[in-house]
């Protein structure tokens, strides 16, 4: 069995060190009971602020290296959503930090377009421009983050990659198991959601809905209109196991889905 912890925390925008602080005493928490993985949400330290530019952090930054700190003598990792300053850029970005450091990062691929002001990412972030996917106690792990797991073709790419358990990091209104639930089963697929609660930047009431939804579309966990943390221990091994007679997926024809007839 793998623990996964998924943490719903304040918004914030815009307070970095208060979200820092936050997050490292929820992390201390998970790990006491035993976390393997702690989730944290979309864009963890700002949120959308309009002082983005001043206040975003390099991939080693004072965060990453506060999480390593913490998980010295662990072998746990945690994945958190990082405003990153790479040069002149800025990324949404969501880094896989273990005792040792940074292992790898995920930046976000599809940025949302259809927002004015703070929210119109394209406006101030670079689109990644690749999945990243890592693996951790013999288990392949994927990352997305909002917008991105709105496209169908994230899970079933990284169900493709052979991932048991995917990251949906998120920082809008809510993200419950009702949004997750069919990306799940149609790809036996672990997910693990967290996504941030409270009131945001332009002062609109989130209520979260962090949750854990297993790899049949069960709900493990949920949060709603609070902070908290959902600790749960999955069977990722049984997620590869009944994809291979999952109908949605085993039926696939990918050879046919690239060829077609113009009449």
């Amino acid at each position: 069995m793998f623990r996964i912890a998924v943490v719903q925390q304040d918004h914030n925008p815009g307070q970095p060190e208060q979200n820092r602080q936050k997050a490292l005493a929820a992390a201390s928490n998970a790990l006491a009971e035993g976390a393997e993985l702690i989730l944290f949400h979309e864009e963890l330290l700002l949120g959308y602020t309009a002082g983005v530019r001043e206040l975003a952090e390099p991939l080693n930054g004072p965060t990453s290296r506060a999480f390593q700190t913490l998980l010295q003598g662990s072998e746990s990792l945690i994945v958190y959503g990082l405003t990153e300053r790479d040069g002149e850029d800025l990324y949404i970005t969501a880094p896989v930090v273990s005792a040792r450091g940074v292992l790898t990062r995920y930046r976000k691929t599809h940025l949302w377009w259809r927002a004015s002001g703070l929210r119109h990412e394209p406006t101030f972030y670079r689109p990644g421009d690749r999945l990243v996917s890592f693996r951790f106690k013999d288990h392949r792990i994927g990352i997305m983050i909002c917008y991105d797991g709105d496209f169908p073709e994230m899970t079933r790419s990284y169900a493709n990659l052979g991932c048991s358990l995917l990251l949906w990091l998120n920082n809008r209104g809510s993200r419950g198991h009702a949004e997750v639930r069919d990306l799940a089963w149609r790809n036996s697929m672990v997910i693990a959601a967290s996504c941030c609660c409270g009131v945001d930047e332009a002062g609109n009431l989130c209520r979260g809905g962090s949750n854990l939804t297993g790899a049949d579309g069960a709900l493990l966990g949920e949060i709603w209109d609070r902070e908290g943390m959902i600790l749960v221990d999955v069977d990722l091994d049984e997620a590869l196991q009944s994809r291979q007679q999952n109908p949605w997926y085993r039926g696939r024809r990918p050879e046919l889905y690239v060829t077609t007839t113009d009449t």
